[in-house]
Formats: structure tokens, sequence, C-alpha cells
């Protein structure tokens, strides 16, 4: 049992209910994210801009780029009044969110 003057076992408490990384569904038409669910609301898309990290390699003049997210500018389907920045990042075969701003 936890007793709120122990602060040893409320440390513990709190970093035992930390919140995990928020999944969101993307889909992606011509190589670019058009629509978006957070938090059981869908968004579109009305601006993105891809985040990418230079691949190092000693041969190459020119290193490909490596795309390891998006920041997705998006409006909520359910209230047009709900636009959101979006910080996303690939995640196995999916997405999470890094970050969420609202405009």
């Amino acid at each position: 049992m936890v007793q709120w003057g122990d602060t040893e076992q409320l440390e513990v408490l709190v970093m035992s209910i930390a919140p995990a990384a928020d999944i969101v569904h993307v889909w992606i038409e011509q190589g670019s994210p058009v629509r978006l669910v957070w938090a059981g609301n869908r968004y579109r898309a009305v601006g993105a801009e891809a985040i990418r990290t230079a691949v190092a390699h000693d041969a190459l003049t020119h290193p490909a780029e490596h795309l390891v997210g998006w920041s997705v500018i998006g409006r909520s389907e359910q209230d047009p009044a709900d636009v959101r920045v979006f910080q996303l990042q690939r995640h196995g075969v999916g997405w999470i969110l890094v970050d969420v701003d609202p405009t």
C-alpha cells in the first residue's frame, strides 16, 4: 500500500504509470500522408513535410536520405476548428506519435 508521505514509494508509483507512446494509424497515397487516426479522432492531412536523415557511407559522394518520420498538419473531420501539428515517427511497420501541438 502506498502512503503519500513516503516519497520513495511515491516515485515508484509515478514511474510505473508513465504513458506509452501513442499509436497513430496513417494512410499514405503517392508517398505522402493523406489522413490519420489518433485518440479515436480522424484527421485529414492539409500539409506534410518529410523528416529525413542522411545515411552516412564513406563510398558515397551524395549520401542517400532515409525517411524517419513526418510533420503533418491535420484537420479533424469531426470538428474543422481542431487543427493540429503531428510529429510522427516510423516504428516497425507502423507509426507512433512523438509530439502533437494545436496550431
